[in-house]
């Protein structure tokens, strides 16, 4: 999967400018390369995060020329701004093994779920590995067929892993188990105008995020 950048010139212009012109700020680095400040187009960045997530190699085309093997190791989100405003490319070696995270992937039903009586706990939704880059796993499908009853469970080391990759996470680690049905609390509503009034020493969110904006316009 190909994705386009280019050298980022300017170095101090500001990501919300950026995200303006549709552009995304990026970086790309490795332990063998210097740090090199990049720019992308932001919605094709999003595509392509879509169907790559961040365990598929990317092949990094900057300006036209070079191209260099990464993976997306970081997003940087706004609070207020949907998508990502900043991402960090980590350019791998595909002779030396690198850390990264694989998603769970839960599939099949419990049949204790399916009756009503029980729901899923799954308390990790990723497992550390070690393997070489062109070796990572897309995802450890974990299926919860097996789990009929309340209390059964699987853990780390009940997950099936492909040759060359190797679990750094603690194999008794629990990944998912069928625990008794949550019994939901109602909890007591506040009134409407006691919300509304912010606590001594605190500032509303509306207000705060009008006083950003502002900042923001007069930057």
């Amino acid at each position: 999967m190909q994705l386009k950048a280019s050298i980022r010139q300017r170095i101090g212009k500001p990501s919300r400018k950026l995200y303006r012109e549709g552009k995304l700020a990026a970086v790309v680095y490795g332990h063998d390369a210097q740090p090199t400040p990049l720019e992308l187009d932001r919605l094709e960045f999003q595509k392509v995060f879509v169907k790559s997530g961040r365990t598929h190699l990317l092949d990094l085309v900057v300006d036209g020329g070079r191209t260099e093997k990464v993976l997306i190791r970081e997003i940087q989100t706004h609070p207020r701004r949907l998508g990502p405003i900043h991402v960090d490319f980590y350019q791998v070696n595909l002779q030396e093994k690198i850390q990264v995270e694989v998603p769970v992937h839960l599939t099949g039903e419990s049949a204790a779920v399916k009756r009503g009586d029980a729901d899923i706990l799954q308390p990790i939704h990723a497992i550390r590995v070690e393997c070489l880059p062109s070796d990572i796993p897309e995802g450890f499908e974990v299926d919860i067929t097996p789990l009929e009853e309340i209390e059964q469970e699987l853990r780390v080391s009940d997950i099936s892993v492909p040759k060359g990759v190797t679990v750094l996470d603690d194999p008794e680690e629990l990944v998912v188990k069928i625990v008794h049905k949550r019994e939901l609390k109602v909890e007591e509503e506040i009134p409407a105008a006691e919300a509304a009034i912010p606590a001594e020493g605190e500032v509303g969110a509306a207000g705060e995020a009008a006083a950003e904006e502002e900042a923001e316009s007069e930057g």
